[in-house]
Parts: structure tokens; sequence; C-alpha cells
């Protein structure tokens, strides 16, 4: 039987991923716990055409340090394909993961947290770099809120409320990297928070699909 997550659950990942997606379900199957899987988009298979009508290589220059890869243009567009999806369907709230991550014990528990987790437009479920939080406060026994002096830079999980969804999205075209970007949420009046103990971790079994699969891990540095 399958629990209840009183949300919809959506992973992200390529159609040539399959050991990934593999890894994911095994995960997820192992604690009963449904989940949709997004195509993701693969970046060296997008046309100009279609890049120019997300990307700004000119805000791009202006506002960070390298260009983007055809790998973090495809990774942006994954992401944004799910907000889309949320807005489109008037989906209220949702677990966002990428493919590449270890579900920890705690995972099953944030589901018992819906219900409070809603009430912010972004929470990330993972800390690559072990960001120390300014002030925290406790929504249950096991999990408490943490606020950042500096956002930890990685997309690899998080929720996501509907009106955050619209926020991301109303950055017409995006010039700098998903997980940077959530960086500068300020910019969209967006507020960004940490759960821990943090449910997921990074899988460093996978090497970076934006790098193998998705065509470059980084951009060339601007001048």
């Amino acid at each position: 039987m399958h629990i209840n997550t009183s949300c919809p659950v959506y992973i992200i990942n390529l159609d040539c991923a399959q050991d990934r997606m593999e890894n994911m379900h095994e995960q997820l199957m192992n604690l009963n716990i449904d989940y949709t899987r997004i195509s993701a988009v693969k970046g060296i298979d997008l046309s100009e055409a279609e890049i120019s009508q997300v990307y700004s290589s000119a805000l791009n220059k202006h506002y960070f340090r390298a260009g983007l890869s055809l790998g973090e243009i495809g990774c942006y567009m994954s992401h944004r394909k799910i907000w889309q999806k949320m807005v489109n369907e008037n989906i209220e709230f949702a677990v966002i993961l990428e493919d590449d991550l270890v579900i920890q014990n705690n995972f099953l528990n944030i589901f018992s947290n819906i219900e409070a987790l809603k009430k912010y437009e972004l929470v990330k479920l993972a800390d690559n770099r072990d960001h120390s939080p300014i002030n925290h406060k406790k929504i249950d026994e096991e999990f408490e809120l943490v606020n950042f002096k500096k956002i930890p830079n990685c997309a690899t999980g998080y929720t996501i409320s509907l009106n955050g969804a619209k926020k991301l999205l109303s950055r017409k075209k995006f010039y700098r990297p998903v997980d940077i970007d959530m960086q500068f949420c300020k910019e969209l009046d967006l507020s960004i928070y940490g759960l821990r103990p943090y449910p997921i971790a990074e899988n460093n079994n996978f090497e970076s699909d934006i790098a193998t699969l998705n065509g470059g891990e980084h951009g060339t540095k601007t001048t």
C-alpha cells in the first residue's frame, strides 16, 4: 500500500539516465511513496530558438560570472517545467527531487508536516555545504525550519508552494543556474528556508548528468 503523501512528488530525470531513475524508484518504493517522473530537458538537444525563448545571454553577461552551459540551461528548464505544471494545474504544493540523491531515514516524516510546510514558499531539503543558519524554529519533535545568511546553492530537492512557483516563473528569462538563482530570491520577493536534519543528500556515486549527458557542467567565464 502506497503512502498518502498529501502532495505530489516529482522526480526530474533525463530519458537517457535510466540507472538514476531505477535507483530513485527503488528508494521511493521501499518507502511506498508514489511519485511522478518528469522527463528532464536535455540541453544539447535544444535549438537556438528554444534557448532564446527562456535564456538571456545579455542579462547573463551583466549579472553572472559565466555563461551558462547547455546542461545548466536544460537543468533550469526542467525545474521550470514542474513550476509551470503547478500553475497550469493549480497544484497547491509539491516536493521536487532531482535524480542524484540518497533518501535519508527521516524523509518519510516530512509528509507528516505538509500542513506546516505549505505555509512556506520554498523549503530546501538538502545542503551540500552545510551552511550555518541564522535562526531556527521547531516544527515538530524531529524537524526544525532554518533561515540562512547565505542560501545553499544546490537544487537537489525542495518543497514548493504554488505561490513560490509563480514567483520563480515571473522571471521571464533566466540568466543564472537554477540553484544560484535561488540565492537571489529577494529579487523575486521569494522566501527560502531549509529543513533540518536534511531528509535527502547528494548521491556521489553518480557523476553530474549535466556534465556527462546534458551538454557541459558549467559555462565559460564571461568577459
